[in-house]
Parts: C-alpha cells; structure tokens; sequence
C-alpha cells in the first residue's frame, strides 16, 4: 500500500513538471495591420534600408576636394653615419677621415595637402557617389512597393481562397443533402440505384477539390507569416473581405506619370549620368593633377618634451606638387572606348525599358476594364446559377429531371462563383500594379 502511495506521489510530480504542450497564440490581421509588419519585420526589406545607410558612407569617403592632414613620427633605429675625407690641416700630415651625422633620432612631421586641380576627377568621383547614394534609395522605394505588392497578393489570395473553400463546402453540403435524399428515395423505389452512385460521385468529387484549396490556403498563410515575420505557430484570424471600386483609369495620365517614376527607369537615369561622369572623368586623365603641399616637422637628438625650442629643431615647407602621367599603354584611350560603347548600350537598354513600362500600362489598364466587365458578369452568372439549383432541386424531386442534371446545375453555381472571385482578385491586383508603377494612388469613382 505504501509503494503504491509512493508510486502515484512520484507519478504526480513529474506530470506537473512535463512540459504542456503551450496553445498556439492567435491573431487577428488585416491587410493594414499586414503591411505594417512586413515593413517592420521583413529581412528583405530591412536589408535594402541598410543598403542606403551603407552609401551614405560612400558618399563621405568620396569628399576628396577637402585637404587630407597627417602626422607621422620616426625613431632611428640604427644609422650608418656618413664619412668624407679631409686633408690635414698643417702640411706633411695625412688627410683626416671626418663623421657627418645629419640625421636626428627622432622626427615629428604634420603634412596637408590640398588638391587645387584635377580635371573634375574629385568632383565627379563625389558625383557618382551621390548616384549611387540615390539608386539605393530609389531601390529602398521600390522594395517598399514591391513588399507592399506582394503582402496584398497573399493576403488577397487568402480572402480568395477561403471565399471558394466555402463555395466547395456548400457545395457538398448540397451533394450530401441530394445524396441523403436519393438514398431516402432508394428505399422507397422512387430512384434508381444509378442515382445512388451518381449521387455518391459528386460527394467524392468535390472532397478532393476541398483538400486541395486547404493546401493552397494553408501555404499561403505561411507565406504571409514568411513576409510579415509573424511566428509559425500563431493562429491567424484573417479580417477583411475582398471588394472592388469601379476606378476612372486615365491611361494618358497614368503612362506619363509611369514613365516619370517607374523605379526602373529612375535607376537606370542614374546609371546613364554615372557613365557620363565616368566618361569625363576618363578625359581627364590626359590633364596633369596640381595640389599644393605643406609640412611642418620637428627633429630631436633627446626627447624631451621640456623646453621645446631648445631641444628640438623645427623647419618647414610648402611645395606646388604636380603630377602627370605622359604614356599609359594606351589605357586612357581604351577606357574612353569602353565607355562610349557602354553608353550606346544604355541608351539602347533605356529605349527597351521604356517600351516594356508602356506595354505594362497599357496591359494593365486592359486587364483591369476586362477584369471588372467579368466581375458584373460573374455577379449576373452567380444569381442565375443559384436559381438554377433552385429550379433544378425542385425538378429533380418531381422527378422531371435526371440526378446528372442536378449535379451539373449545383457545378455550374460552384463554377460561376470562383471565376467571379478570379475576377475580382485580377481586378485588385491589376489596380495594385498601376499604383506601384507610375507611384499614383488610384481614386474609385462610381460612373
């Protein structure tokens, strides 16, 4: 009796110190609550924010129009002292040897140097490093965009999704309700055994679809937790429903504003004027440099920081420094050549790329009038679908219709249902693109 006791004291400890397994904590998210974190938490986005602070520093390792200020100091280590020979003083006497030490052992000197003429090689080197500082923010704001694009590609898709797991699982809930109805009518030699399995097939036909857009769902849930950096084993309740405004789409407008702000072409702007600079930059090669140059030095044989003007010797300079480079191996021409064509290149990639930003727009706008036409249709299909299973229930148990029939109607409103939801997610999505593109926030006005 008192092991058992024992036994079940020791059982009770450890199942109080057994880890429970914890509940998943839940949260409610909507579409703004999503974009805020993306932007708060996602390592993509975050990198290209580091990306534009990483150039700022660029910018001030290129300030080399501003003088450069050093000090360097030496301690003689070990000296071979000069020797010269003197002939003797008195006649007769051999010429004498005499040491000449020149050098202090310690040396202190404070140089600046000042550029004063380089061509525009400092200046332009300082130009470029702002373009680089601007692409980077450039792509900071693209990657702003294009997070905000995708965060609402998931999130839609979710609204999506869920909309026609619930279309399938009414359809089912009808299937099994015919099925239940048929086995009823079975009983009562009111159907065939045909009926019975036909009814059965559309059951096992639509639990598969469900599975699969379960899947679907499930995948995109991660994914938006993926971008938003919201932990795995939360519980996500998703707020919001997928709706549409009817939007003035000003093509002219919305392709010149495109043109003026697509990210793409406002880096490659960028690139277009690094090359000039690197172009001028590569005739200025053939102009010498010219910078003045000042040191200040101090030289003592004791170091002694004690009376300064006594112990140490202090002398100094200022040179006009000038440097020119008369034969480089043809490399000054060859990097001319090299950026000529590279700028040819661009402007042919500038060309290309605007093009491709006009064919986008233009897409686009097509799309989203095609894509709202198919949402009022879908809405029309969706209503003469449901009064079709209406109809069709109604003949079907008059037994005027087949159990085919009334299979297909109950298909037909399933169907109707998801291409309205395609349409209305194309819509959203083509609208969200136009935004990005040409940096406009599109306004819905009814007509």
């Amino acid at each position: 009796m008192k092991i058992t006791l024992v036994v079940l004291l020791l059982l009770t400890c450890f199942s109080a110190l057994w880890p429970q397994e914890q509940e998943k904590e839940k949260m409610e998210i909507t579409l703004e609550k999503a974009l805020q974190m993306a932007r708060e938490n996602n390592k993509t986005y975050l990198a290209s924010k580091e990306e534009v602070n990483r150039y700022k520093y660029k910018v001030q390792q290129n300030l080399g129009f501003l003088p450069t200020v050093r000090i360097d100091g030496t301690k003689n280590l070990s000296e071979k002292i000069m020797e010269i020979e003197m002939p003797s003083f008195y006649p007769g006497e051999p010429p004498q040897r005499i040491k000449l030490d020149f050098t202090k052992e310690y040396e202190f000197s404070l140089q600046i140097v000042q550029p004063v003429f380089t061509g525009g090689k400092i200046w332009l080197n300082f130009k470029n490093a702002q373009l680089d500082l601007g692409i980077a923010k450039e792509k900071f704001k693209n990657a702003q965009k294009e997070l905000s694009l995708q965060v609402k590609k998931v999130f839609f898709s979710i609204l999506v999704l869920r909309e026609v797991m619930n279309a399938n699982r009414e359809a089912l809930e009808i299937a099994e309700t015919n099925l239940r109805s048929v086995e009823e009518n079975l009983k009562l030699g009111m159907a065939s055994q045909y009926d019975k399995l036909r009814a059965e097939l559309a059951v096992s036909t639509l639990k598969p679809d469900i599975l699969r857009i379960q899947k679907q769902l499930d995948l995109s849930i991660l994914n938006l937790k993926f971008m938003t950096g919201i932990p795995m084993n939360t519980t996500l309740e998703i707020k919001g429903n997928l709706t549409y405004t009817q939007h003035q789409l000003e093509e002219a407008r919305l392709l010149q504003e495109s043109l003026n702000h697509a990210s793409e072409l406002t880096q490659m702007k960028m690139q277009m004027k690094k090359v000039n600079n690197l172009l001028k930059m590569a005739y200025a090669q053939f102009v010498p440099n010219i910078s003045i140059v000042g040191s200040y030095s101090y030289r003592t044989d004791i170091f002694r920081l004690s009376n300064l003007k006594k112990n140490w010797e202090s002398f100094y300079t200022i040179n006009l420094a000038f440097s020119f480079p008369i034969f480089t191996g043809m490399k000054r021409t060859g990097e001319i050549g090299e950026l000529r064509v590279m700028k040819k290149i661009m402007n042919l990639d500038f060309q290309q790329l605007n093009e491709a930003v006009t064919l986008q727009v233009n897409d686009l706008c097509m799309t989203a009038r095609q894509e709202y036409d198919n949402i009022q249709a879908g809405l029309k299909n969706i209503e003469t679908a449901k009064e079709g299973v209406r109809i069709a229930q109604l003949n079907y148990d008059e037994g005027l219709i087949s159990i085919l029939e009334l299979n297909s109607s109950i298909s037909q409103q399933t169907w109707a249902k998801v291409q309205f939801l395609q349409a209305l997610y194309n819509y959203n999505i083509a609208v969200a693109e136009l935004e990005k593109i040409s940096d406009l926030l599109i306004d819905g006005s009814n007509q």
